[in-house]
């Protein structure tokens, strides 16, 4: 396989995000009572080097997987809401697990869902 044809079969990262839905579980602010919601995100594809470099770090830096929710993924109708490192830090945990799960998926990353 010569460069062209591993670009061509997507072996080289593009910038366009991937639309992917997902089901937040939790409890109501106001009644107490379970309410699922079901919302798109706008997850980036990172290249193996992103991925490195969001990982590599002194525990006493950000958090790692705030920071890679934060990289990748994107709200609102088109994508354009970022999703910054204090907003992905401060997530409610089911929610930023949720969120993690589905970079992960979009990235294949994260153990046995890993892509080949």
């Amino acid at each position: 396989m010569n460069l062209k044809q591993l670009k061509a079969k997507g072996g080289i990262v593009d910038s366009q995000p991937i639309k992917k839905e997902v089901s937040w579980t939790h409890l109501d602010g106001k009644s107490g009572k379970e309410v699922t919601d079901t919302f798109i995100l706008h997850i980036r594809r990172q290249s193996f080097g992103v991925i490195e470099r969001l990982f590599v770090q002194d525990e006493s830096e950000q958090s790692r997987n705030a920071n890679y929710i934060a990289a990748s993924v994107s709200l609102g109708a088109d994508g354009t809401e970022a999703l910054s490192h204090d907003d992905a830090y401060n997530l409610e945990p089911s929610l930023g697990f949720l969120l993690l799960n589905a970079v992960n998926e979009v990235n294949g990353t994260g153990g046995h869902s890993t892509k080949n």
